[in-house]
Formats: C-alpha cells, structure tokens, sequence
C-alpha cells in the first residue's frame, strides 16, 4: 500500500482524487460486522500503512504549505517594492526630475517583469500546497474511517466469542439440568416400580392370610364340637344300637368284636 500512495503523490490531483476514492470505496465496502480475526488482523496492518503514509502527508503538506506562504510572502514584497518604486516616479515626473523619473522607470519595468515571472510561480506554490492538503486529508479520514471499522470489528468479534462461550455454557447447563431430569425420572420409575411391588406382595400376603383363615374355618366347622357332645344320648343311642359301653364289655365280647372286623 505504501507503493500506492507514493504512486498517488506522483499523479495530478484529479487522477489522486480517482484513486484514492476507488481505495476509499475499498475500505468502506470491507463489512467489520462479519470481519474474522484473520481479517481484522489484516486491515490493521493496512491501518499500519495508512497511518505512516498520512504522516508522510502532513509533513508534505506543511513543507508545501511554508513554501506557499513563502513564494506569497516574496511576492508581496516585490509587490510593494513596485507599489514605492511607481509612487517615486510619480513624484519624479511631477517635481520635473525626467532623469530620476527615467531611471525609475527602468527599475520598475524590471520589477514588473520579475513580478510577472513570480506570480505563476506563486500559484504553482499555492496548488501544490492545497493538494497537498487535501490529499492529507484523505489519508488522515480514510485512517480514522480505518481505524473506527477495526474497532467495530474487534468488539463484534469480542462480542461473538463471548455469546459462544454463554451458549456453551448455557449447552452444558441444559446438559446437566436433562441429565439430573433423567436420573429423577429413572428414581421415580424404580420408587413406581417398588410400590407396584410392595403392593402385590402385600396383596398376597392378604390373600394368604384370607386363605388360612377360610381353611381354619372350614376346619372349625368340619370338626365336632366336643361341648356340643351329651353323654346321657351318647349312652341312650348305643344303648338301643345294642351297643355296650366299652368298660362294660367282657374279654370275649371285645375279642369277638374284634373279629367281626
């Protein structure tokens, strides 16, 4: 880039106003809201550049400008010294001094032609120092329009790798919030699970208790009541069965019992 501008200081200033417009319209185009650090990288060294180049070009532009004022000021002075010089022979002609007057005249005519030959030379100065201000100018704006788009860009960036550091940190936090949801709903299922389980076991343990008791009860019912049991029938139904008491009966009738069996 440093080529380019000396490049620019050689041509006129129509031709430096087209080109530093096409790298004007270059700088503006570059876009800092989407700039990568590479890029942003970039255009600070371009910043670099820019920055010694309008330093070149104030020095240029204050050198033009004291040579401006200079050749101004020179010119001026050969203006006023022609302003005295008419103004004696004015007053030599008027006094009747013709030799005077003649030799004023001379020098007067010199004069001229020297303020002639300067003036051109003065407005040569004048040009110079006005391009050169204005091509300070540019380069002094187009650094600052440089250097406020690199610092958009740099904040952007900055910006854009915080926002990621939040969503990673936001990804990892929802992570861990479904991870913990996860392991209380699994925690949930095993205490459903459980309850399931206690409840059936617990229904079986009903059902068995249920169970022994209708056994004990049918046992109950199945079984003769022994106070329920009159001794005096007992003896009556086995009194008209022909049946003896057993204490009553002899050896023989046990033993022929027992045969009849």
């Amino acid at each position: 880039m440093a080529g380019l501008f000396g490049f620019l200081r050689s041509f006129g200033k129509e031709k430096l106003s087209q080109t530093g417009e096409l790298l004007t319209q270059a700088i503006v185009s570059w876009d800092p809201e989407t700039a990568s650090e590479a890029e942003i990288q970039e255009m600070i060294r371009e910043l670099d550049k820019i920055t010694v180049e309008a330093g070149k070009a104030k020095t240029m532009f204050e050198k033009e400008k004291a040579e401006s004022e200079a050749a101004v000021k020179n010119y001026d002075r050969h203006l006023a010294a022609a302003e005295l010089l008419q103004k004696q022979y004015e007053e030599a002609q008027s006094a009747g001094d013709q030799a005077r007057a003649a030799e004023l005249e001379q020098s007067l005519n010199k004069l001229l032609q020297r303020l002639e030959e300067l003036q051109p030379e003065v407005e040569r100065e004048k040009t110079e120092a006005e391009e050169a201000r204005a091509y300070y100018e540019e380069i002094k704006q187009l650094a600052e329009l440089t250097a406020q788009k690199v610092k958009t860009a740099r904040a952007q960036l900055e910006r854009a790798q915080r926002d990621m550091k939040m969503a990673e940190i936001e990804r990892k936090r929802a992570a861990e919030r479904a991870l913990r949801s996860e392991q209380l709903a699994g925690l949930k299922k095993q205490s459903s699970s459980l309850g399931v389980a206690l409840a059936a076991m617990n229904k079986k343990a009903e059902e068995a208790r249920a169970s022994a008791s209708a056994s004990d009860m049918k046992a109950k019912l199945l079984t003769p009541e022994k106070d329920s049991q009159d001794q005096h029938i007992e003896e009556a139904l086995r009194e008209v069965s022909g049946e003896k008491p057993r204490e009553n009966l002899s050896i023989a009738d046990r033993l022929a019992a027992l045969k009849r069996k």
